[in-house]
């Protein structure tokens, strides 16, 4: 076998392609204000390595032995490393942050931010600017080594200085129950098919449905609905793009210029977008194709853990959730009966699309204790963590070399094409300095419409004058 194929004949270089592409051209255009950033209080980098540093991390990252690994790959034993556990969802987590650096608190000393939320903490000089503070040889080892669309989202759109090293990237997929569509007639073939070639929303419906019918699980399928952040970068922009609809009008628009963009989610598509996600839930009809109700209407008030732990134990057909979750899957099913499968999103008119996710690595501008910091920073980039990370939370490397290691292993390997058809067709947020406002818009109003208190087109003419109103004073 080449070392640049796998053994479907998927060419691996196609893969890490996509996934540099995407970020590479979204990214560039994002617009905002603020100087360099870097080092407004605290220490200037340089003093005794040692003491605490606390990393704003996750539950994957706590009572996991990261510090031991860390401490392996190069961390001094004089430092001591505190993995915290942060909210749940991203915008919780956003705000705890935001919190923080209002307040000068040097705790923590780093912390994994969001990808999709990073770039306005930069632009605001919120965070270290690492260029500035570590040695160059470990900044151009990170920018060679990185997966492109990562290191985008933890650069300064103005400056191009790197603020963030990239941690995790990460997409969807729909983890589904293999036994449950077998006993519904559905074989192999179907499922080697839809690794590369998803089935359409309503085909999709349609299968979801047949398996409910002869399974003994309470849910068809499962999605992120709740009003948060999540909702608005992710969940509905994959129904709002694959239904053809924008928020600015395509692509092109999505990182400005601000105040000088259409504003387009009251278009006939991107009404198509929330009458899809609708339909799932309540069944309709009004979608353009024909969406059978096949998620509970509980998924409006869900985020990722909610709808991982439900489809865990076996509750469920299928679930929309980031890539960690199939390694989730393949854990709680084990000694069941149950058998897991992995296809990417269903396609609308306009094709199947994924949110395009993930976490970096900042540095809280007021710790006091950096130089220990760069060490953990340092260390975290060596491959042996990145690796135990994979092995131990299911999360993607962010270095492209090591996506080999991904595809030899009995968890992620025989997903590995249904992988690749996902990183080829992601869709970015917009990610500029207005877009913290225009998502709690969007979170609130399609929310609303998912729990029915309004219409798909109320939703989207609420939208459409919110989010104007913003562009144009903000422009």
């Amino acid at each position: 076998m080449s070392e640049d194929s796998t053994p479907n004949g998927v060419s691996r270089r196609q893969y890490l392609a996509a996934t540099g592409a995407v970020g590479a051209a979204g990214l560039a255009g994002c617009s905002g204000g603020g100087g360099n950033g870097g080092t407004s209080s605290g220490s200037s980098g340089d003093g005794e390595i040692g003491g605490t540093v606390t990393v704003f991390s996750g539950p994957q990252f706590v009572d996991a032995g990261f510090p031991e690994v860390l401490h392996e790959a190069g961390v001094p034993d004089s430092i001591t490393i505190e993995m915290t556990r942060p909210p749940q969802d991203t915008g919780s987590k956003q705000q705890q942050l935001r919190t923080a650096i209002n307040a000068e608190e040097s705790n923590p000393d780093l912390v994994l931010t969001d990808n999709g939320w990073t770039i306005p903490f930069i632009v605001r000089g919120d965070l270290v600017n690492l260029e500035q503070e570590m040695d160059d040889a470990f900044i151009s080892r990170v920018k060679e080594e990185g997966v492109q669309s990562m290191l985008n989202t933890g650069t300064h759109p103005e400056t191009g200085d790197l603020y963030s090293v990239p941690v995790f990237p990460d997409f969807p997929t729909i983890t589904y129950r293999k036994d449950l569509l077998r006993d519904a007639g559905y074989g192999d073939s179907d499922f080697d098919t839809w690794r590369g070639d998803p089935p359409t929303w309503g085909e999709f419906s349609q299968i979801v449905t047949e398996a409910m019918g002869g399974a003994d699980v309470e849910y068809g399928h499962l999605w992120q609905g709740n009003n948060y952040a999540g909702l608005a970068c992710c969940t509905f922009n994959e129904f709002l793009t694959s239904m053809g609809g924008a928020f600015f009008g395509g692509r092109d628009n999505l990182f400005g210029p601000i105040g000088d963009r259409p504003v387009t989610l009251d278009s006939e598509e991107s009404i198509d977008g929330i009458e899809a996600a609708v339909d799932t839930i309540h069944g309709t009809g009004s979608a353009p194709m024909d969406i059978a109700s096949i998620s509970p209407q509980e998924v409006a008030g869900w985020a990722e853990p909610d709808t991982k732990s439900v489809f865990e134990d076996g509750s469920a057909v299928t679930q929309r959730n980031w890539t960690y979750s199939i390694g989730g899957a393949l854990t709680a099913f084990e000694g069941t009966d149950m058998e897991l499968g992995v296809m990417p999103l269903p396609k609308g008119p306009n094709g199947s699309w994924h949110a395009q996710g993930g976490w970096i690595m900042s540095m809280n501008p007021y710790t006091d204790n950096m130089a220990s910091a760069k060490e953990v920073i340092k260390a975290w980039w060596e491959d042996s963590v990145l690796k135990y990370q994979f092995d131990t939370a299911n999360f993607m490397p962010p270095k492209p070399s090591l996506y080999s290691y991904v595809e030899q292993s009995d968890t992620y390997g025989p997903y590995f094409e249904a992988l690749q058809y996902s990183a080829e067709n992601l869709i970015p947020r917009p990610t500029t300095s207005v877009w913290p406002s225009q998502r709690s818009i969007v979170a609130d109003e399609v929310n609303a419409a998912l729990r029915q208190e309004q219409t798909p087109q109320e939703a989207a003419t609420a939208m459409q004058q919110q989010i104007s109103a913003i562009e144009e004073q903000s422009g």
